[in-house]
């Protein structure tokens, strides 16, 4: 019984860690700063301006990229890439209910949200996913690609992939959105109902809200540009709005249908502002989708929020500086390491490659942050991290000091003993130039103070470090303290000299 009740707290506080630096959770904070109401009500506003920035302001959110899909939703043959129409389409790789599916239902579950999100995506813009296009964003085998889907076409649900066979073509018979809102109008149990469709709160939310507008007007094309939802999952919600007409006109509130068709509006009947402070509000979330439209330029970027390389460790998350840092989520390299039958080497090359971009843009990813950008557990990251544990991944454990070793500073320390280069250095490790310097510069300080005697719990209050770095430093420097490394210790303190230690007003 001990181990799945820890288990299941680990993944609730990796889902917390995950949800502090969301843009919802960002969004809530400003509203409850801004206004004294509860936390459920500054919820239900965060997510309506969720859905105003993505539909009125943001041509691609945080956690999107453009990708070329097949062109023609109905275009099921199988063909090689090079004999396939493509168009360029939008796509949720990374999305906010990831996390709520992964606190409440586990990874498995999150990873089938997120294929049968990303499938959906296509087909609502014209477009269709096949089996070689998935393994790229979702990274597991083939067949645990399959086994997912076939979890969706066995319930009836329509999500279509080209090449996918006549058999399993039949299965399918409605989207996702419509399927859900129908079983739940007839009496299927909610959790349950979310849990088979990998819906999350949030999501369901949006959904049921959406349904009942039905209730406030009949006009789809207005209710379309109002709700964001497709023309062919209004087309279909209409149908069983009518046949549930009587039970449903019984349980929609009159304030729900008191709200606009604008988002001004809808901030001031609903959620009840001020003309000048919903105008203000708008104006606010105007400058917000502006910062964050300008962050990724590239189709194959996503944008992530991550917590600043500055940051020590020991810091609440929610008093942490956060960065949006623009993350490469697909390289053309990609496609030559997707593997029918393992994902572990695209795996391996994303972990690099994510950790290394954010940290040269001044932020570091968590084990968590790894675990939803790729959509597996934090133990697999960990098993992937111990393979290749002659390389140094500059995560946010490893940068601030978090993790249990500090294999990166010797490494990085003993090469600079032995005569190599900066420039070597980067090579050997990984590490970016900047990342380079500071572990040597902090080491020469570390050094230079205790040379001059001062004590390491001085030498910890005078740099800031932690005692654990600072002991670490100065069993480094006795492990070099012979005749071979003069010259090297003669460098390290000229570089000690030429950065001096603030003094601090007290002292």
């Amino acid at each position: 019984m001990g181990r799945p009740t820890f288990f299941r707290q680990r993944i609730l506080t990796q889902a917390s860690s995950l949800e502090s630096k969301g843009l919802l959770n960002y969004l809530i904070g400003e509203i409850k700063s801004r206004r004294e109401i509860s936390l459920e009500e500054a919820v239900l506003i965060a997510r309506d301006v969720q859905h105003y920035l993505k539909t009125e302001h943001l041509t691609r959110g945080t956690g999107q990229l453009i990708f070329p899909g097949i062109e023609g939703r109905d275009n099921y043959q199988k063909r090689s890439r090079q004999y396939q129409e493509e168009k360029e389409i939008t796509l949720s790789v990374i999305d906010e209910e990831d996390i709520e599916l992964m606190a409440e239902f586990g990874i498995s579950v999150m990873q089938k949200g997120r294929l049968a999100r990303l499938i959906e995506e296509a087909y609502f813009q014209d477009s269709i996913l096949d089996g070689p296009r998935l393994l790229l964003f979702i990274l597991e085998s083939h067949r645990g690609i399959r086994a997912h889907l076939k979890h969706f076409w066995q319930q009836g649900v329509l999500l279509p992939l080209a090449g996918m066979n006549t058999e399993n073509r039949q299965l399918m018979q409605e989207l996702r959105p419509v399927l859900a809102i129908k079983q739940y109008l007839e009496g299927k149990e909610l959790y349950q109902l979310r849990k088979d469709m990998a819906i999350s709160t949030g999501r369901w939310q949006k959904l049921w809200h959406d349904f009942k507008e039905l209730s406030s007007t009949g006009d789809l094309q207005e209710l379309e540009q109002q709700t964001g939802q497709p023309a062919a999952v209004l087309n279909a919600w209409q149908e069983l709005f009518q046949l549930h007409r009587q039970a449903l006109l019984g349980r929609v509130r009159e304030t729900e249908k008191a709200c606009g068709k604008s988002f001004y509006q809808l901030l001031r009947t609903r959620h009840g502002y001020s003309p000048a402070a919903a105008d203000q509000f708008i104006e606010d979330l105007h400058e917000l989708a502006v910062h964050l439209s300008r962050q990724g330029q590239k189709n194959n970027q996503i944008i992530y929020n991550a917590v600043s390389d500055r940051e020590p460790a020991g810091k609440k998350l929610t008093e942490c500086q956060l960065k949006a840092v623009a993350l490469d989520y697909i390289d053309p390299e990609d496609l030559d390491l997707t593997d029918r039958e393992s994902a572990k080497k695209l795996r391996w090359a994303r972990i690099l490659r994510y950790t290394t971009q954010a940290r040269y843009q001044g932020a570091v990813l968590t084990q968590p942050d790894l675990a939803l950008l790729l959509g597996i557990s934090t133990k697999a990251i960990q098993t992937l991290l111990k393979e290749h544990s002659d390389v140094i991944v500059p995560t946010r454990g490893m940068v601030a000091d978090m993790g249990p070793a500090l294999s990166h500073a010797d490494k990085i320390i003993n090469l600079f003993m032995n005569g190599y280069t900066e420039t070597e250095i980067v090579r050997r490790t990984g590490h970016s130039y900047g990342s380079v310097e500071n572990y040597i510069l902090s080491y020469a300080k570390v050094v230079y103070l205790l040379e001059k005697g001062m004590p390491a719990p001085a030498i910890r209050k005078a740099l800031g470090f932690s005692r654990k770095l600072v002991d670490k430093y100065i069993s480094l420097y006795r492990e070099y303290s012979g005749p071979d490394y003069t010259f090297m210790f003669g460098k390290l303190r000229r570089l000690a000299e030429a950065h001096p230690v603030k003094k601090k007003k007290e002292e």
